[in-house]
């Protein structure tokens, strides 16, 4: 029997075998909303913005008619963005706040999918510029993050699979076009309580050993995903899009236990709803795209309601099988995944209809409520498959009795370390705090020592040039005497020569 309780004791009666441990309570579906900015075409147009987004408040509000029949409503998601929020943000708070790369290493699957009409950034914020640190999507920011926590792992194991559904047709983007070899893809269902529940059967998976060769395969599949023109969007995708990495890792504890761990993080790019009167249909092609696209979103639409009024469990009929998408996406909604969605809006008046229906999906499926469960186990040294079956009977020998108590005498070790390393933690937290304090303090004295200095400084300047301006008097003063004192010298030996010429005039006179 499938043991519910908290993962450190499930994990511990699981030893040598793989146990689900499923979380005490369930779990809402996270909503996140993104506003992007009006674009070049909608600026030149002088084109309204109807829609006003508060990341401090999480509200998304929006306008709709003029004058006094102008009506205002206000959404609150649990997070935000705006066009002011970067990419970093976006994958901080979306991500490692919500624990989802922790939760992957953790043996759980978690989905965040894009969801939203054409053109409003849900490529941009799932992909982005892949060749830009600064731009990147969620994507590849996910990619490197499981890669840099894998380092701390004993061993670990990433696959990667892309798949594509286009018109309701199944397509392996990391399979080169018309390959000889390449299976039919065919949705499959796994009904067993430990089992893969719905997965595409013949879909390749591609072991990776690091980010570089993932944004590889990323480049590889974007080159054969479906793109088209259209009035909204210049590269409008025409199919939805999943990409999934099932991570495989063990990490040995210091008591020589294993913990082996498999998780899967299923990263979802829909392609957006369209009207066609905005969207201006050219060709029949292009007309079959929308309308299988606006279908499946319709369907999840319908799905997401019906999980609202409680699903299955209140009578009420799910659609999951009216389309692929909805299928594959099933345990992302009101099933065992750990579920994001990111709802992205335009702001102009344009799409102020496509704008209002995609908050009211995204209000709805705030109320879904999910059952995520993780398969580890935990491997200890030392303990026997035969204990461990004799434990799970009930009426077991005085070994396996020993055994159990060994277990909990590990379980409340493991416990106690974690208490101790909480309780060091705060003691750190305090040390870092005081270390903070005086340091201000210090920087503060830094700060008025530095200031004295720069005043000495500007004060010892200002008496070299006081001091320079003194010695130019004395050069000149002294250049003064000197002038005057050859003045007189020659006075001197005039008054001289006068006097001896006078005498010897008066002298020729008498």
């Amino acid at each position: 029997n499938t043991l519910f309780v908290d993962a450190h004791r499930a994990r511990a009666l699981g030893i040598g075998k793989k146990t689900e441990v499923e979380m005490s309570e369930a779990k809402s579906v996270q909503v996140v909303v993104r506003l992007r900015p009006l674009n070049e075409r909608e600026a030149r147009g002088s084109t309204l913005p109807v829609v006003t987004a508060s990341t401090d408040k999480s509200e998304v509000c929006i306008c709709r008619g003029q004058g006094n029949r102008q009506l205002k409503q206000a959404f609150n998601f649990d997070r935000v963005f705006t066009s002011f929020t970067s990419q970093e943000e976006v994958f901080q708070q979306t991500f490692l706040d919500q624990g989802i790369v922790d939760d992957v290493l953790r043996g759980y699957e978690s989905t965040v999918f894009a969801y939203g009409q054409t053109g409003t950034g849900k490529t941009f914020t799932m992909e982005g510029d892949l060749d830009s640190r600064e731009m990147r999507g969620v994507i590849p920011r996910a990619t490197a993050e499981i890669f840099e926590r894998l380092t701390r792992c004993e061993w670990y194991e990433v696959k990667a699979s892309y798949l594509e559904i286009y018109c309701e047709e199944l397509c392996d983007l990391l399979l080169p076009l018309e390959h000889p070899d390449a299976p039919k893809l065919v949705l499959m269902e796994d009904k067993s309580k430990r089992g893969k529940g719905v997965f595409c059967h013949g879909l390749s998976e591609s072991t990776v050993a690091n980010e570089r060769e993932v944004l590889d395969l990323i480049h590889f599949a974007t080159e054969r995903r479906k793109v088209g023109e259209t009035k909204m969007n210049a590269r409008s995708s025409r199919s939805h899009c999943i990409f999934t990495l099932s991570v495989h890792s063990k990490t040995r504890l210091e008591d020589g236990a294993v913990i082996d761990s498999s998780g899967k993080l299923h990263l979802v790019d829909l392609a957006g709803s369209e009207c066609a009167k905005a969207c201006g249909a050219s060709n029949e092609a292009r007309e079959r795209e929308r309308k299988n696209i606006n279908q499946s979103l319709l369907t999840l639409g319908r799905v997401i309601g019906a999980l609202r009024e409680g699903g299955a469990t209140s009578g009420q009929h799910v659609p999951y099988r009216d389309s692929k998408l909805t299928r594959l996406l099933q345990e992302s909604l009101g099933g065992r995944c750990k579920t994001c969605i990111i709802a992205t809006i335009s702001p102009s008046a344009l799409a102020a209809d496509e704008s209002l229906s995609t908050l009211q999906y995204a209000m709805m499926a705030m109320g879904i409520q999910n059952k995520p469960i993780a398969m580890s186990y935990l491997k200890m040294t030392g303990v026997s498959e035969g204990a461990i079956s004799g434990s799970s009977g009930g009426t077991g020998s005085g070994g396996t009795i020993e055994e159990w108590s060994r277990m909990e005498m590990r379980l409340a070790y493991m416990e106690s370390q974690v208490d101790e390393a909480q309780s060091a933690l705060a003691r750190k937290h305090a040390a870092l705090s005081e270390a903070e304090k005086h340091s201000v303090e210090w920087e503060g004295k830094h700060r008025t020592t530095t200031a004295e200095l720069i005043s000495t400084k500007v004060e010892l300047e200002a008496w070299e040039v006081h001091g320079a301006q003194l010695e130019a008097e004395r050069d000149e003063a002294l250049a003064e005497a000197e002038r005057r004192s050859t003045v007189l010298a020659a006075t001197r030996r005039t008054e001289a020569k006068l006097t001896a010429e006078a005498r010897a005039l008066l002298e020729g006179l008498q």
